[in-house]
C-alpha cells in the first residue's frame, strides 16, 4: 500500500517528513511514497486528484487553521461534492496535545488522513488511533473490509463541524440569484425604454 503526502499551506515540512518516515517505517505493507506541496486550494485539488489515482492512503498536512475559504476541510468537502466521491467512513482523530484535531476519511478503498502541521502532534496521533482505523493490505486493488474500530471516541459537537460538510450538496445563494434576476429585468426595461424613444 503506497502512502502519498500532500503539504497544504504547511510549515515545518522537513521535520514532519522525518516524523512520517520514522512512524511508517515499522508498518508492514505500507510504503511512504512521494510528497508534494500545494499552496492554494486549486493546487491542492489538483494534487489530491493525482494522489488518489496512484495511492490508497493520502496524508494531508496543514490547512486546518486556515480561514474558511482556504480551510483544508472546506476545500476537501468541495472536492468530494464536485467529484461525487462516495464517503464510506469518517472520523475525528483527537489531538492529544489539545491542538487542531485531525480527520480520517475513507472513500471505498481510499483513505485520506488530514493532520496538523506540528511534528510532535503528528507523531502522537500516529501512536494513537490513526493507524488502527486503516486496513493495510499488500494488494492495493483488493477489496478492503470495514476497519475494525477498537474503541469509540466521543466528542462534543462544535458549532461548525467539517465532517458534516462531507457529502452535502452545495446550496444556491438566494441573494445572488435574486440580484441576477433584478439585474436582467433592469437591463430589459432600459432596452425597452431606449427602443420607445426611437419609435
Amino acid at each position: 500500500m503506497i502512502c502519498s503526502v500532500i503539504y497544504y499551506i504547511a510549515y515545518k515540512t522537513g521535520y514532519i517528513q522525518r516524523t512520517l518516515t520514522k512512524k511508517l517505517a515499522g508498518v508492514k505493507d505500507l510504503k511512504l511514497g512521494k510528497a508534494v506541496a500545494a499552496v492554494s486550494k486549486d493546487d491542492f485539488r489538483e494534487k489530491l486528484g493525482q494522489a488518489l489515482k496512484k495511492s490508497d492512503f493520502i496524508i494531508v498536512i496543514g490547512g486546518l487553521s486556515s480561514g474558511k475559504d482556504r480551510n483544508v476541510m472546506n476545500v476537501l468537502s468541495d472536492y468530494v461534492n464536485d467529484t461525487e466521491m462516495e464517503i464510506t467512513f469518517n472520523k475525528r482523530v483527537l489531538n492529544p496535545d489539545g491542538g487542531k484535531d485531525g480527520y480520517l476519511i475513507r472513500s471505498i478503498d481510499k483513505y485520506i488522513a488530514v493532520l496538523p502541521d506540528e511534528p510532535d502532534q503528528v507523531e502522537k496521533m500516529f501512536e494513537g488511533e490513526l493507524i488502527r482505523n486503516i486496513e493495510i493490505t499488500p494488494d492495493s486493488h483488493a477489496q478492503m473490509p470495514e476497519p475494525v474500530i477498537t474503541h469509540t471516541v466521543v466528542f462534543a459537537p462544535e458549532q461548525y463541524d467539517p465532517l458534516e460538510q462531507l457529502g452535502k450538496k452545495k446550496k444556491h445563494n438566494v441573494f445572488v440569484i435574486a440580484a441576477a434576476i433584478f439585474g436582467a429585468l433592469t437591463v430589459a426595461a432600459a432596452a425597452a425604454w431606449i427602443a420607445l424613444q426611437y419609435l
